[in-house]
Order: structure tokens, then sequence, then C-alpha cells
């Protein structure tokens, strides 16, 4: 231990006269600039002079920077009483330390439809002094009659109510029913009616009330909505049960068409018709298909249905 002590810790003679050496030198140059720096003389008294014809400006007070707003043609007519915001004349609003500025920004803030609520609002005018919005915050008085006009028009406008005519279900023959019928039924709309009776024109027919059910997309409850308002009247002539058979225009794809007797062009024209404008809602609609002939379209209400 003494012996690692005596290398680490101990030093030569040349060891010692260089750590000596730098320790006066970085002395030296700590001292150096309190012997160096030079006393300020004071400047000869005519070099002075000139200080005693400078006008300096005297101690500004609390309320000089509100002094300074209010224009000299104001300052001595000056005067507070009670005025509403939303009326005062140009004349009042100069009388109470309105700037001329101050003015016409409150005037094109009435003119654009804006409105004073309560006295506070007068610190939102832009480049009003607030000493002055808190002076006369006191004087406003605000037209009772316009705030209570102005809560009604608020609560009409927000909490209006609109009457709206409610659509009264009828029941339907669920086996004859036609897309507009289904969607006058609770909770049924286009695409779901459409579901319906592609459905049955798989089956083509329903045989009872509750096959409606297995509709893709027709939940459990709405279908318990509908349910009351759906009837199958089996005593069908056989006439109308071929009819059923028929493929649906709104719903029948192109080879089921051409399947029925329907020819190709026709049947594409059906299919792009449905793509580009919606369902059919009558028979009549396939007359819109410009290409058909009144021949053709005799035949073609024989082939199929809505």
């Amino acid at each position: 231990m003494k012996k690692w002590m005596k290398d680490y810790l101990s030093f030569s003679q040349k060891e010692r006269i260089g750590l000596l050496g730098l320790l006066m030198l970085l002395g030296l140059f700590i001292a150096a600039p309190y012997f160096l720096k030079d006393t300020p003389q004071p400047l000869p008294v005519e070099q002075l002079q000139w200080t005693n014809q400078v006008d300096y400006p005297k101690e500004k007070g609390p309320d000089s920077n509100f002094s300074n707003t209010v224009s000299p043609s104001t300052k001595n007519t000056l005067s507070l009483f009670f005025f509403d915001p939303n009326t005062a004349s140009t004349s009042m609003l100069g009388k109470l330390g309105f700037t001329e500025k101050n003015i016409k920004t409150l005037s094109n803030y009435r003119n654009k439809g804006g409105r004073f609520k309560e006295a506070a609002d007068l610190k939102k005018i832009w480049g009003i002094h607030p000493d002055l919005a808190i002076s006369l915050m006191p004087f406003v008085r605000i037209e009772a009659l316009y705030q209570k006009r102005e809560a009604n028009t608020y609560r009409d406008s927000t909490y209006g109510k609109k009457e709206y005519s409610r659509r009264m279900p009828h029941k339907i023959e669920i086996n004859t029913a036609d897309q507009t019928a289904w969607e006058q039924l609770p909770g049924i709309g286009p695409v779901l009616a459409g579901r319906i009776l592609k459905y049955r024109n798989h089956l083509g027919q329903f045989n009872s009330i509750s096959e409606i059910r297995k509709t893709y997309g027709l939940t459990d409850s709405v279908f318990s909505i509908i349910e009351p308002f759906l009837q199958l009247n089996n005593s069908i002539s056989p006439t109308e049960k071929s009819r059923l058979e028929l493929p649906s225009i709104n719903t029948a794809s192109e080879a089921l068409l051409i399947k029925a007797g329907v020819s190709p062009d026709i049947a594409s024209a059906i299919v792009q018709y449905r793509k580009l404008y919606g369902l059919f809602q009558q028979l009549e609609d396939l007359r819109k298909i410009v290409f058909i002939q009144p021949a053709q379209y005799e035949q073609l209400i024989q082939q199929v249905r809505l």
C-alpha cells in the first residue's frame, strides 16, 4: 500500500518545479485585469452643458395610456351615463370616451348583425382600451325585450320540433306484393325489400309467412315487427300462380330473363337500366328502354313481372 501511494502520489523535483511555475502563471493571468484596468476620467463641465437643454418626459402614471386613447375633442366633454351598446348613437359613444376608430369598429360589428348580449361584451370590441371597457360596464343597459327575442329565436331555431307525416303500414300479400309494398313496412328499406323479392323468386312462392324469416339480412327483431302486416292467401288462382313464377324485372339476372324467353339484348338492357336508374316502379317503365318496340313490349309483359 505504501509503495502504491509512493508511486502514484509523490512528485519528483522537476515535477514540483513545473507545477509551481504553472500555479504562478495562472495567478498572474487572474490578477492582470485588476492591474491593467484604466480608471475612467470624468468629462469636462463644458461637455455636459447640453444635458440641461433636454426636455425629459414626465413619469407616466397608471392612467396615462387610457388618457391617450381618448381623442382631444372628447377629453373635456367625457361623461358617464346609462346606454345600450346595441342602439347607442355615434355622438353618445363619443361622449362616453370611444375613439373614432372604436366607434367605426362597433358600427361595423352592428351592421353585420353582431349584437351585445351582456356588458362584458364591450371587451370584445377590437382596439378598445380595457380600462375604458371596465369603467363603462356598470352603465350598460341592454334592452330586455331584445334579449328575450334573441332567446326565443335561438330556442326556435335550435329546439324547434318539426312535424313529419308518419307512414301507416297496411297488410300485404307476401306472394303478390311488389317492391313498393314491401318498403312501406317498418324496418324494410329498398335493399331488404329487394332481397325478399329475390328470395321469393328463388322459391317460386312463399308457402308460409315464417319462410320470410330466412331472407338474408332480415333480423328476428324486424321480422317480429312486420309479421302482423303479412298475410298468405292460399286461394291463389292458377293464372296468378303462373304469373308469380315469371322472373321479376327488379331482381332477375340476365340469364334468368333469357331463360324465360326475353331476347338477350332486351335482357341486358333491363339489367343495365336497374344499375343506372334503380328499380322499376311499374311494368310501363320498360317503355323507357328506347329500342323496345310496341310489339316487343306487349310480348315482354307476358314473359316477366314487376
